[in-house]
């Protein structure tokens, strides 16, 4: 398996600004706070603690609790009711909107998504935790373009900020069984805030693999996020500076030759928001620089929703 991974460069830790923090408002990150207000809502649901308990999104996901599960920081079982937060992401504007990319941890391989969650329960302002050896029985619809290549459960942990915590880990817990038109596996929801279910992309193990340099314009102060979409497959890859400079306009990967991508810049500059895509062919030496356009917030929406 680990002829997947591909590590750009040497391994080294992010800087805190890039570490993804849950529900907290940085205002030198504007992009985030433009994710916090367009990515997909959280739904909240009642959950009796006393009783197994099956909950169903408003994507047709199906989510069973176990009875008397789940834990307070003290370790004692919680009773009595919790609430449940559900985050979902399907698609590939979903992604772009919530900067949830699909790479692999420490800035490796794309994989191709098959659903992200975020799936947390809390009773009042305590945050619980499944006991050991629990899980949450998931059942979630298979995106249409998604293929009948293996499927296996990834995490984003919460503590995993002293890496890189925009990447996903491999998780041993569970594997994914294909049900008609459905993905089954189990989440343990211990210490975890987001979980994917995901594949590796066959195009890494069948074409070479090449750099590729995305030009932004500078931004100061502002915020860049540098993506390519592989065309007909649900994933997304962040790009990360070429450079520890301030002003950061080179942003690197390396795709599998061939492939068709999208490349897709969106940036704050100022207060004003910037947009552009191009679609390209991978190839040696590629170097794209997208046409960028103000644009309204609204407008920056609809067209990440045409991806």
């Amino acid at each position: 398996m680990t002829r997947f991974l591909l590590l750009l460069g040497a391994a080294g830790l992010l800087l805190a600004a890039g570490c993804r923090k849950n529900d907290s408002y940085d205002p030198s990150q504007p992009l985030a706070d433009f994710a916090r207000r367009n990515s997909v809502a959280s739904q909240a649901f009642t959950l009796p603690l006393g009783q197994d308990q099956t909950i169903k999104t408003a994507a047709g996901a199906t989510l069973t609790f176990p009875a008397n599960g789940f834990l307070l920081p003290t370790g004692q079982v919680a009773t009595g009711t919790a609430q449940v937060r559900v985050r979902e992401i399907y698609s590939v504007p979903d992604m772009v909107l919530a900067d949830m990319p699909t790479n692999m941890a420490w800035r490796g391989n794309m994989l191709i998504s098959g659903g992200e969650f975020n799936i947390q329960v809390w009773q009042g302002a305590t945050r619980l935790r499944l006991g050991s050896g629990l899980a949450v029985v998931t059942q979630s619809p298979i995106p249409a373009a998604q293929d009948t290549t293996r499927q296996y459960v990834w995490e984003k942990p919460t503590n995993f900020v002293a890496l890189d915590s925009t990447g996903w880990l491999q998780n041993n817990f569970e594997r994914v069984r294909s049900l008609p038109g459905l993905y089954r596996t189990l989440l343990p929801l211990d210490s975890i805030g987001w979980w994917n279910i995901d594949q590796f992309w066959g195009a890494y193990a069948t074409s070479a693999r090449t750099p590729v340099t995305v030009k932004t314009t500078a931004t100061a102060p502002g915020e860049t996020h540098v993506y390519l979409r592989p065309v007909g497959f649900n994933g997304l890859a962040r790009l990360w500076p070429a450079t520890a400079a301030n002003l950061i306009t080179d942003w690197q990967t390396v795709m599998p030759g061939g492939t068709e991508m999208i490349a897709v810049v969106l940036q704050s500059i100022n207060g004003q928001l910037y947009y552009g895509t191009q679609h390209v062919t991978i190839r040696s030496g590629l170097v794209v620089s997208p046409v960028m356009a103000a644009v309204s917030e609204t407008e920056a929406v609809r067209l990440i929703r045409q991806l």
